[in-house]
């Protein structure tokens, strides 16, 4: 297989080209104050449990143990869900693949991650997923301390699937132009 070297377009994307393949990686690497924002929450986001657990079991009162197991659970959902989102923001990726018949989408943790499979002849309405300005959610999906944000689509079998999480206006748009003109050349292959 002769490929090509991996070429970037926009900040975090970079495109694969063979004969028979196209591969695109997203990155999810942010900015060095954000993550500083991000190990700085998720260290006093420790502390706080670390109380939590504590004083579930140092409490001699039976209804202060019951209150703080329940704090300290409900801390847990919140716990695993920031580390996730520390662990993506490290070392997770998206990575799109299309090969004769078939695109694969990844969302990756280092070598980790479930793939999806698509039959490309079943892919329909591929574009830029338009967001409100003014919706908060949209807001919130954009932040950097959730997993979200994804701004190209595509019709499969009645389902709307979605990637590209957290891409600006023009990587957005171009990671479009790039997914489009894969799928027909490795459709005509």
């Amino acid at each position: 297989m002769n490929q090509s070297e991996p070429k970037f377009i926009g900040k975090r994307i970079t495109v694969q080209r063979s004969k028979q393949s196209l591969r695109i990686e997203i990155g999810q690497q942010i900015e060095r104050w954000q993550e500083a924002l991000l190990i700085a929450w998720f260290s006093a986001w420790t502390f706080c449990g670390a109380v939590f657990i504590g004083y579930a079991f140092t409490s001699q009162d039976p209804n202060e143990q019951i209150f703080f197991t329940i704090c300290s659970s409900l801390w847990l959902f919140f716990f695993v869900r920031i580390a996730k989102v520390f662990i993506w923001r490290r070392i997770g990726k998206e990575i799109i693949t299309i090969v004769p018949g078939e695109v694969s989408i990844k969302n990756a943790f280092g070598r980790f991650g479930r793939t999806e499979k698509f039959a490309s002849h079943n892919i329909f309405k591929l574009g830029v997923i338009k967001k409100s300005p003014t919706n908060f959610f949209a807001f919130l999906d954009d932040s950097f301390w959730i997993i979200g944000g994804d701004r190209v689509g595509f019709n499969y079998n009645g389902k709307k699937i979605r990637l590209g999480k957290q891409l600006n206006v023009r990587d957005t748009e171009l990671l479009v132009r790039v997914i489009e003109s894969g799928l027909r050349e490795i459709k005509s292959v």
